[in-house]
């Protein structure tokens, strides 16, 4: 609604010819003619083609500046066709100025019935105008004309500094000083809402630009947001605004209709880290910190934040964009999200290209996933592939999403309104903007499926599966069952408990880190090894002094190495525990750490023992066996020895060595039991104990229990009994 403004004539003509200086106010702003003389060209209030700002101002200059100020501009231009002044030509833009202040009951007449255009205005006449364009008339002054005129103007601060007399002529820049000051001003009004004079006749807002669609997934792409809220903007407009800056617009119904510039200057960094309030970043090259200002109002799309959690915004390649002109306590700061390419699916990647649907492969450019740099040859099918750049496109980079969950479809909903979009094993899922929903006729409740997300966790893609993938994680391989008799012969331990590895999977290698597919706790897949390890076997070992036979076959005498971590037999030990349970020919497996200084873990594994045989009286192809294998000794009754023929007849026999079959021994035992069966427990059928003469003995996973076929309870039994307590035979 525009101001009401009293009628009075024309006051250029009628302005009275009295030469006063009228003392002036203190005013908080300087004289900066450069900065309002730029303010009022963008708004039109002075002519842009205006370049001597020193010439002085016409009364059809003022006329046009007082209607554009007031908001008229748009109108005048259908008011031109006729004039009630002779030397104001019809049809002329003139004419349609003149008629929208005359119009708006500002001009109605003068003393010769002539306008006058080329006239230089006074100081009074362009003091009385503002007043009256401020909506004061005669009665809300004290005092004579014009002299009531100019004091108001200067009580409200509209002149400070100006030091003119009232006959005196007024230059551009002069005028443009006053009216910045005007739009500033509040405009009289009996009702408890204010409002300065801009916002009175809408002619701008200012406001600071937060967000566009492209680092704000929740715009359209004809929107931003402001701090005044969302507002929609035209194609045309949208190149000439960008995100960060103070923009001076005209706003109509929500939409930005016009846009006249910047209002302020700002710098931008771009956020490289982060530490408390500190940021890193670089500028022309050169890495550079700084302590976020905690004067600034900060903005993070369309909230203020509270100073102490803008930390917590921020991240790699997030832009903070400062106001760079504004006083202490208006100053401000936009952060901006890094800006994210829509997401290409790794399944469509042609390993031989350098692109990825729209995005670009190059030396030059870091791919990430995890915080970790990977190659383009570590993306895998099931990943979501990002470029990302900072608000201005610069310091690119290529993200890599590793998400994705496969199961059972229990629920797609029809229903708009659904809290989700899908259901697999009952959890649920929303989908992406960018994903394909025409893909969904294809499938149904019970069907098992692949959802991929993307970077927030949105389903992107679907397909359908055979069987589970499971999820991608890293395992520390700490016994397989040729280490443990505990395991079955596709069962692994790990850092994080027993696997099952489905059949065709090769058992990985001890004492190594993986990347594994492991849907519960079965691998259905080995991504890749991670590391490699420094293998040791202990040759001599007296008290904690060792001696150490690496993979080279190359001997030396030391300590067991720190580590961070220590498993033996697939259990957390300390330093003095696992250099205890270390044995002759254990084997003992040291991965470095990622800054090659120290080890990250050791992996500590028992010497292996095989399959037990016992020597029978005769067996010649076993003795032969025992001939040719490459022992270093026989432990046999307790005794080191070289000699063969200390393994007796009956006597359990194993080959040890360490992991790597390289160093070996051979392990006699005459461990045996005879009596009458007490009982079989839990039965005969099942049985996985035997009691003889009231004692009772497990069976190793290596007897034959076919053999318990002709023995019954009461009957006589003799048995072999391994090195682990079990029986291995019955003789």
């Amino acid at each position: 609604m525009k101001i009401k403004k009293p009628l009075l004539g024309i006051v250029l003509i009628f302005s009275m010819l009295i030469n006063v200086m009228v003392p002036a106010l203190t005013f908080a702003s300087t004289l900066d003619y450069k900065t309002s003389v730029t303010r009022m060209k963008q708004l039109g209030i002075i002519d842009s083609s205006v370049t001597n700002v020193n010439k002085k101002m016409t009364n059809a200059e003022l006329v046009k500046a007082m209607a554009i100020a007031d908001g008229l501009g748009d109108s005048a231009a259908s008011l031109r066709g006729k004039t009630i002044f002779p030397d104001v030509v019809k049809n002329s833009v003139l004419s349609g100025y003149v008629n929208a202040v005359v119009g708006a009951g500002l001009l109605y007449g003068t003393n010769d019935g002539y306008f006058h255009p080329s006239k230089s205005i006074t100081y009074q006449d362009i003091c009385v105008n503002m007043v009256l364009l401020l909506g004061y008339s005669k009665a809300d002054l004290t005092g004579s004309f014009p002299i009531n005129y100019i004091k108001k103007a200067a009580d409200l601060d509209l002149t400070d500094k100006m030091g003119l007399r009232t006959t005196e002529t007024v230059s551009m820049s002069q005028a443009a000083v006053m009216f910045d000051r005007l739009l500033a001003t509040q405009v009289k009004s009996s009702s408890a809402i204010k409002e300065n004079f801009s916002q009175a006749s809408n002619l701008y807002t200012d406001c600071i630009i937060e967000d566009n669609s492209e680092s704000y997934d929740n715009l359209a792409d004809n929107e931003v947001l402001t701090d005044k809220g969302i507002m929609t903007i035209s194609a045309s407009n949208k190149k000439k605004i960008q995100v960060g800056p103070k923009y001076r617009v005209k706003i109509e119904d929500g939409q930005v209709t016009k846009i006249y510039g910047i209002v302020s200057s700002t710098v931008s960094i771009t956020v490289d880290t982060i530490v408390g309030n500190v940021v890193n970043y670089e500028q022309s090259g050169v890495a550079k910190s700084m302590t976020l200002p905690s004067s600034n109002t900060y903005y993070y799309h369309g909230v203020k934040e509270n100073y102490d959690s803008v930390s917590g915004l921020l991240k790699a390649n997030s832009t903070i964009t400062f106001d760079n002109d504004s006083n202490v306590d208006e100053s401000y700061a936009v952060i901006t999200d890094p800006i994210y390419s829509d997401p290409e699916l790794a399944s469509n990647i042609d390993k031989n290209s350098d692109t990825l649907g729209n995005i670009v492969f190059d030396d030059n450019t870091k791919i990430i996933e995890n915080g970790q740099v990977i190659l383009k040859s570590d993306i895998k099918d099931t990943d979501v592939v990002y470029s990302i750049t900072d608000l201005n496109g610069n310091n690119r980079y290529i993200l890599v999403a590793s998400n994705y969950v496969d199961g059972y479809i229990t629920d797609i909903p029809a229903d708009s309104n659904s809290l989700y979009d899908i259901q697999i094993d009952k959890a649920n899922y929303s989908y992406s903007d960018d994903m394909d929903i025409s893909k969904l006729e294809f499938f149904k409740e019970g069907d098992l499926v692949q959802i991929i997300l993307d970077k927030d966790d949105k389903v992107v893609d679907i397909k359908d599966i055979e069987n589970r993938t499971g999820k991608l994680s890293e395992y520390i391989i700490l016994g397989t069952s040729a280490t443990d008799d505990d395991l079955s012969d596709n069962e692994i331990l790990t850092d994080k408990g027993t696997l099952t590895c489905l059949s065709g999977i090769t058992s990985p290698e001890v004492g190594a880190k993986y990347k594994l597919y492991v849907d519960d706790t079965v691998v259905t897949k080995v991504d890749e090894k991670e590391n490699t390890t420094v293998n040791y076997a202990v040759t001599e070992k007296t008290g904690t002094d060792m001696k150490w036979e690496n993979d080279k076959d190359v001997t030396s005498s030391m300590n067991l190495p720190k580590a961070t971590v220590y498993y033996h037999n697939g259990e957390k030990v300390n330093y003095n525990i696992a250099v205890n349970d270390i044995n002759l020919y254990s084997s003992i497996m040291l991965s470095k750490n990622s800054a090659n200084t120290g080890y990250e873990y050791a992996v500590i594994i028992d010497p292996v023992f095989s399959i037990p045989k016992v020597y029978r009286s005769g067996d010649s192809t076993f003795l032969k066996e025992m001939e040719d294998s490459e022992y270093s000794f026989v432990y046999s009754n307790e005794m080191y020895t070289q000699n063969i023929n200390s393994v007796n007849y009956n006597d359990v026999v194993y080959f040890v060595s360490d992991i790597w079959n390289k160093n070996r021994y051979i392990y006699s035992s005459d461990d045996s039991a005879f009596g009458d069966i007490t009982s079989f427990g839990p039965n005969k059928i099942n049985a996985s104990s035997i009691t003889i003469n009231g004692k009772a003995y497990g069976f190793s996973k290596y007897f034959d229990k076919t053999k318990l076929d002709k023995y019954y309870t009461g009957g006589f039994i003799k048995v072999n009994i391994g090195q682990d307590g079990n029986i291995v035979d019955i003789y």
